[in-house]
């Protein structure tokens, strides 16, 4: 019964801890206001014009070349579906749906094809948060599933574009493999 009590304080405490990992990143509309300042805040006073010789810093910065601003991708909001790569069977059949309320709530349907019947079928609610980057790419938009129903962890998908998520590791890393791990939007 310890044991039993244990393992549940340990996953509450797991839980809790992706949960604050999630929140802890920048949203997506942060990433971009910072990015679209060039990754300074903006101030809406304009600084005064200076007649002083410019640093050998900011000398150096004005030369450099312009960094390209990343793509700005709409918020992933909406239905996605697709046939996952599966270890174990056929493929798991997934509808994703990321309600574009206030809350960022998810619901998710996973079918695993060839599977018992009483085992092929995954339900999960919760929340989704976007945070910006992974170990491959600083500047990536990482979709984070956070469940608060089911029987699932929390998943990570990377948004490749508008209309497509690419699911991640649970490290939220990249998966090397050439089998599908996309969703598309409807």
């Amino acid at each position: 019964m310890k044991a039993i009590i244990a393992l549940f304080i340990l996953f509450s405490l797991t839980l809790g801890l992706q949960q604050v990992q999630a929140q802890s990143g920048k949203s997506y509309q942060e990433w971009l206001e910072e990015n679209r300042a060039g990754g300074k805040k903006t101030t809406a006073k304009a600084p005064a014009k200076s007649k002083a010789k410019p640093t050998k810093a900011e000398a150096t910065a004005a030369a450099e070349p312009a960094l390209e601003a990343a793509p700005v991708l709409a918020s992933p909001s909406g239905t996605f579906r697709g046939t996952l790569a599966c270890k174990d069977c056929q493929g798991i059949k997934t509808e994703l749906t990321l309600n574009g309320d206030s809350k960022g709530s998810f619901t998710m349907k996973q079918i695993y094809m060839g599977k018992p019947a009483d085992k092929s079928v995954v339900n999960s609610s919760g929340k989704w948060f976007l945070a910006k980057g992974n170990k491959q790419n600083p500047d990536a938009v990482v979709l984070q599933l956070i469940p608060t129903a089911g029987d699932i962890d929390p998943m990570y998908f990377l948004q490749v574009s508008d209309t497509e998520v690419k699911l991640l590791t649970k490290t939220q890393d990249e998966i090397g493999s050439s089998k599908n791990h996309s969703l598309r939007k409807l």
